[in-house]
């Protein structure tokens, strides 16, 4: 920190490419940027910059510099924005997708942006499609499986997620539960598919037979009522199944049958109020569960 300055300016002239550009950015004299840098390079000993005509082209320290400096800076940023938006005067509507079982998992973060923010309206869609975030469908995703990779989209981790498998009691009183080596004689309820980023319909493809499969559907909120009226075991988060005292997991939980979820935002959005205040009551949701 005793550099600050001087790193902010090399940082400055990395992305701007010459001395000229990020002395009209930063509002000082060229001289001041050439000066930062030198005193940079030599506390560090060695060169972030070669200095050509057309400007300073980055050295591979100087890379590796940016890199840096790009994670710190973008840390800073985030980290102003939650600190801003707790007194931030936010109103309107904020969109929030996610997948319904995890609506319950989300709802106390909802709940404590809307005390924190009594002037907005907090829309909550769930959905087979993923929301498209650049279409403004959403302000915030909560999305489950491999991350996304669209390069408009700011993909933060959100949790872990532990599914298990599930049945009514009225099942367990007619059929028991069942051997994790020996599934004979049971019935199931799911969406199996080999080519799924969810693992659990993986395993369901893998390791039960088409002919105990007696409901088949992408539809989570079928699947679910199906499992709460016995018609067979079922896959579910072992975080929403504990809201339901009429289910009861008939197997341990496997490794393999966790999935990762994410929070994704639109870069053009971001870094608004309401969005930041909206991430910062999510996350503070997973420490503490």
């Amino acid at each position: 920190m005793d550099h600050w300055n001087e790193i902010r300016t090399a940082y400055s002239v990395a992305q701007a490419g010459t001395v000229s550009k990020a002395a009209q950015e930063l509002g000082v004299h060229r001289a001041t940027v050439n000066r930062h840098i030198d005193a940079l390079e030599a506390e560090i000993g060695t060169r972030l910059f070669l200095r050509h005509r057309r400007g300073y082209e980055l050295t591979d320290t100087g890379r590796e510099f940016l890199q840096i400096a790009e994670r710190s800076f973008d840390m800073l940023k985030d980290f102003f924005g939650r600190v801003r938006v707790q007194s931030a005067d936010v109103e309107g509507e904020v969109i929030v997708a996610t997948l319904f079982p995890l609506t319950d998992l989300i709802l106390p973060a909802i709940l404590e942006f809307r005390r924190r923010h009594p002037r907005t309206r907090v829309r909550v869609t769930t959905g087979d499609e993923l929301a498209r975030l650049e279409l403004a469908e959403a302000h915030v995703a909560l999305r489950v499986g491999k991350k996304a990779t669209n390069a408009d989209y700011v993909v933060q981790p959100f949790c872990t997620l532990d599914f298990a498998l599930f049945a009514h009691h009225s099942y367990i009183d007619r059929l028991g539960k069942p051997n994790s080596q020996d599934l004979t004689g049971h019935v199931f309820v799911g969406n199996p598919n080999v080519q799924s980023a969810a693992p659990f319909e993986v395993w369901l493809a893998q390791n039960v037979d088409p002919e105990q499969l007696v409901l088949i559907s992408q539809n989570p909120k079928v699947l679910e009522d199906a499992l709460r009226s016995g018609e067979g075991i079922g896959f579910l988060p072992t975080t929403y199944a504990r809201t339901l005292p009429d289910l009861e997991q008939v197997m341990p939980a496997l490794p393999e049958w966790q999935v990762e979820s994410w929070l994704v935002t639109h870069v053009d959005v971001h870094r608004t109020d309401k969005v930041q205040s909206m991430l910062a009551c999510l996350k503070a949701l997973v420490i503490a569960t």
